[in-house]
């Protein structure tokens, strides 16, 4: 057995950025927030409201800035929390819709939609970054995301 280890074999292991781990957490957290919100919408027998973007430590603009690792984790966290609206009392259909539109997108194609949105739209640039990913899908999704009984 060689003892010795050429300098090129080893691989340099990642410094933990414990900046960046806030930052994602926080991020998810604001997600959270923001989906609870929508969830509470979204019910069956309520008609359309506006409420206020709540606050958040990600703001749209700043989506863009980041690298695409901590934007890819961003849209997977993202879809997993629009997908659990459905214990907050969205509608079967709400989520349906949901399902629908993005059942063969993957966090990949999730981050470049809400890129492309929140790069059209500066004008949103001071909305939480939630709230920026939920309009961009409901843009791309066909007839939209959201669901609203009018009786």
């Amino acid at each position: 057995m060689d003892s010795h280890v050429r300098e090129e074999e080893i691989e340099p292991v990642p410094a933990y950025n414990a900046m960046k781990h806030r930052t994602l957490l926080r991020t998810c957290i604001c997600v959270f927030a923001v989906l609870l919100l929508s969830a509470l919408a979204m019910g069956e027998h309520q008609l359309a409201r506006t409420y206020p973007a709540p606050t958040c430590y990600v703001k749209a603009e700043k989506f863009l800035e980041l690298p695409e690792y901590e934007r890819l984790a961003y849209t997977t966290g993202l879809l997993d929390g629009f997908y659990s609206v459905a214990m907050f009392g969205a509608s079967d259909e709400t989520v349906d819709r949901l399902n629908s539109c993005t059942k063969d997108m993957d966090s990949k194609q999730v981050s470049a939609i809400v890129s492309k949105y929140v790069t059209d739209h500066p004008e949103t640039w001071h909305l939480p970054l939630s709230v920026a990913a939920y309009n961009a899908l409901n843009n791309a999704c066909p007839g939209g995301l959201s669901v609203h009984n009018k009786k």
